[in-house]
């Protein structure tokens, strides 16, 4: 009996040396910040959308943070997993699928960008307005998008 718990503790000392040194060589480079807010199309909380942001600095410590938006607006951000947060700084807004099962497109919006802040928050607002006229060539649906402003 007291053989089997030895065996028992080595093999558990051992899993968890191991799990230990995974975390450590984990790739997470970049220091994320808890972030979430809402998003809204003309004034109107915008959703079911996936959103993905993109920094606008380049570099090897640079990640793109990621979220599902709910139907009221609402969302958390994500960069390693699913709402882990965002790295503080500048991004570019860029729409993906919507719609109950993410298969409709999105609509054309203009370039958009927002900043999430050295503290982080809940309270991070994108706000997007529709493209209409010429400013459809400025879409985020326009792979030819002019640098952001």
């Amino acid at each position: 009996m007291i053989r089997l718990t030895n065996v028992l503790l080595v093999t558990l000392m051992i899993c968890l040396t191991g799990c230990e040194e995974h975390d450590r060589g984990s790739k997470r480079t970049v220091q994320t910040v808890p972030a979430a807010g809402t998003l809204t199309l003309d004034d109107q909380p915008f959703g079911p959308i996936h959103i993905d942001l993109l920094p606008l600095t380049s570099g090897e410590n640079v990640r793109i943070a990621r979220a599902n938006v709910n139907e009221d607006g609402t969302f958390v951000l994500g960069t390693y997993e699913e709402e882990d947060g965002a790295a503080p700084g500048s991004y570019r807004v860029v729409l993906g699928n919507m719609g109950e099962n993410l298969m409709d497109p999105p609509p054309a919006v203009q370039d958009t960008q927002v900043m999430i802040p050295e503290g982080g928050g809940d309270s991070i607002k994108i706000i997007l307005k529709s493209a209409k006229g010429d400013a459809a060539a400025d879409s985020l649906l326009n792979p030819n998008i002019k640098k952001a402003r």
